[in-house]
């Protein structure tokens, strides 16, 4: 009875060995390669978008995009995020900081940064920050309707 087993098993791994080996080495399936070099800087897609020391100056709300260059999410999301800074360019200050950039060291400590990319709102008139829906950075009408609240509950707070 137990050789009859091994004597199945083997040849079972022998035929799922012997389908692997053809399918690698014989098969004409695409090599995967990704369309896009994760290693170049991502590109600022707006002159709406500025630096954190240019926006600090400004007496706006901030909408800040915390990324890094090697995340696929981050970006195909930078695009959406330009957008947003020109569509909103009067009511917020938009920022993008690049978290492997050592001048942001600090920023992405005071921040918490633990995952990308991460939106905040960051708001000097009342001192607060937090941290945006992450479902905006896949559906613009969450990130529109996240812009549009807080841009009312602020305004009902400085009537």
């Amino acid at each position: 009875m137990k050789k009859k087993f091994f004597i199945g098993l083997f040849i079972v791994v022998a035929v799922c060995f012997a389908a692997y080996t053809y399918i690698v080495f014989n098969s004409s399936l695409p090599v995967y390669k990704p369309q896009q070099n994760l290693q170049a800087p991502i590109e600022i897609p707006s002159k709406a978008i500025i630096s954190f020391k240019e926006a600090e100056a400004i007496d706006k709300p901030m909408v800040i995009m915390f990324y890094v260059d090697w995340c696929g999410y981050c970006r195909k999301y930078m695009p959406v995020f330009g957008e947003f800074a020109d569509k909103y360019k009067n009511k917020y200050s938009f920022v993008a900081v690049n978290c492997d950039n050592p001048d942001n060291t600090e920023l992405v400590e005071k921040f918490h940064i633990m995952g990308f990319p991460s939106l905040f709102i960051s708001d000097k008139k009342i001192e607060h920050r937090f941290s945006l829906n992450m479902a905006s950075t896949a559906e613009k009408t969450i990130m529109k309707e996240e812009l549009d609240n807080y841009l009312k509950v602020r305004e009902k707070f400085f009537k």
